[in-house]
């Protein structure tokens, strides 16, 4: 089972689902501290709702998160493969 490469749905859903749960938590973390108001500097106003506040920031964190979790992958397969060479010509 270990010869068998990993399917690219499965990289993707490893990477999206944790960084989906993590940007829900910094996202409420975020704003339960941050009014979406005080954001803009010297009270611009931006046209842009809340709720579209709070789904810009949520997709933020999601970005981010995912980036991490994107790179920790890519760490993780490179060094598995620095480890067992063979692993390369299959």
């Amino acid at each position: 089972m270990a010869d068998k490469p990993i399917p690219g749905i499965q990289k993707c859903i490893v990477i999206l689902w944790p960084s989906f749960l993590t940007a829900v938590i910094a996202s409420g973390l975020f704003f339960s501290a941050f009014d979406p108001d005080d954001l803009f500097p010297f009270g611009a106003d931006l046209e842009i709702s809340r709720l579209g506040i709070y789904s810009v920031g949520f997709l933020l964190f999601w970005l981010i998160a995912a980036a991490s979790g994107i790179g920790t992958l890519y760490f993780a397969i490179t060094n598995c493969m620095r480890q067992n060479p063979d692993s390369r010509d299959q």
